[in-house]
């Protein structure tokens, strides 16, 4: 059977539009804190609340997982997409405890099931040797809903005349799903594909005995547990050394990201992805090392497109590095799991972050980030040799 070698098809372009979809779907939450304080809920719950949301995907992502795959992936977006739409239009009568969570969680689920059967039938699109700039691209697009939404919410929120009139809107724009899904082809061509029956435990069992995915499922982890903390507290840290806006470090680190994925996304699938993460987990491990020692608006600024390049680099390479070490039949399934690591890395992140934070500081807290890099280069060694999964293995 002939190879694909072409990564830009209908079916990658369709499926990419749909993860950007889904993504505004969830930067349009940035000021979701400022309207929980408009309704008569206690403000002890608001984290609760905030949080439900990904709660519910923590939990569901690994366990529906094995049962989304290619073959059926255009029929249960279709099926999410009617439930999100259906949360988004809930939000204007949750206006209390109860109902708010219900509808979170509701939310939640017809995001997950969204996001895991859009992963599993676009990886089932991706080439054998272009897995690195299939991940480079898909990174750009999951960061611009968050580089160009929470700038103009307030304008948005003012001109629907609320938040929730906002939701609502977003509720009635989301049928445009339907026919954007319709460009799909009914079945995938890739090897997943062809292997795409439903995966039994048995097969998972198979899947989770190669130490390389575990290798990789933990990378992630320690990645994105070393990335929330300077995300959820570096205003703090800004505030302290005296920078007037630290958001502006957000702003060229995503600028930079963007930047060296679009640019390089070509030359991770030419460079051996193993050393190339070893090599971008280092750099990531040093920023972090000199962060904490910052002063003055420059070097914090200088840092922040440090970091782009890092985060840049490592994220993508660690998905295409997933996607190559997996078997075809797995692949979309781990890639899923990889995501779960995102998921969990929000949580763990902020909770250790915030523990070392509260007893010893800032420059604590960035080493300890770095240390969780250290751990995750080491994790990189046994992956230095070898060039990935041998084709038909």
């Amino acid at each position: 059977m002939k190879t694909r070698d072409t990564l830009i098809t209908r079916d990658f372009v369709v499926l990419s539009a749909l993860v950007f979809v889904s993504y505004c779907n969830i930067a349009v939450f940035f000021q979701f804190h400022d309207y929980l304080e408009t309704l008569p809920i206690a403000p002890e719950w608001f984290g609760l609340l905030i949080g439900l949301f990904s709660v519910v995907v923590l939990i569901l992502r690994p366990i529906i997982s094995p049962f989304l795959h290619a073959a059926n992936a255009r029929k249960w977006i279709a099926i999410s997409t009617c439930i999100v739409i259906v949360s988004l239009v809930l939000y204007n009568f949750a206006h209390d405890l109860w109902t708010m969570a219900a509808v979170r969680c509701i939310h939640g689920v017809g995001y997950v099931i969204m996001a895991t059967a859009v992963i599993a039938r676009l990886v089932d699109s991706i080439p054998e040797d272009k897995s690195g700039q299939a991940f480079g691209l898909l990174s750009v697009l999951t960061l611009l809903p968050y580089a160009v939404i929470p700038p103009v919410l307030s304008p948005l929120i003012h001109w629907a005349g609320g938040f929730d009139h906002l939701l609502l809107l977003s509720g009635v724009f989301m049928p445009a799903c339907f026919p954007i899904l319709g460009l799909v082809e009914q079945h995938g061509h890739g090897e997943s594909s062809r292997a795409g029956d439903r995966i039994g435990w048995s097969d998972l069992t198979e899947n989770l005995t190669d130490w390389r995915i575990w290798v990789v499922l933990i990378q992630g982890l320690l990645l994105w547990s070393s990335f929330t903390p300077m995300f959820f507290f570096l205003k703090g840290f800004g505030d302290e050394i005296n920078v007037a806006n630290a958001g502006f470090f957000f702003t060229l680190s995503t600028s930079m990201e963007m930047g060296v994925r679009l640019v390089a996304g070509r030359l991770f699938d030419k460079l051996h992805k193993g050393r190339l993460l070893a090599v971008s987990l280092a750099w990531l491990a040093v920023g972090y090392l000199m962060i904490g020692h910052t002063r003055g608006e420059s070097a914090f600024y200088a840092l922040g497109i440090f970091f782009g390049i890092g985060w840049g680099v490592a994220m993508p390479v660690l998905s295409g590095l997933t996607f190559e070490l997996s078997q075809p039949r797995f692949r979309a399934l781990n890639t899923n799991l990889s995501m779960e690591m995102f998921q969990a890395g929000f949580f763990v992140g902020p909770l250790i972050g915030g523990f070392v934070l509260t007893g010893w500081g800032y420059p604590a807290m960035f080493h300890s980030c770095g240390a969780m890099l250290v751990m995750a280069f080491a994790a990189a060694i046994p992956l230095l040799g070898g060039r990935g999964r041998k084709r038909g293995a």
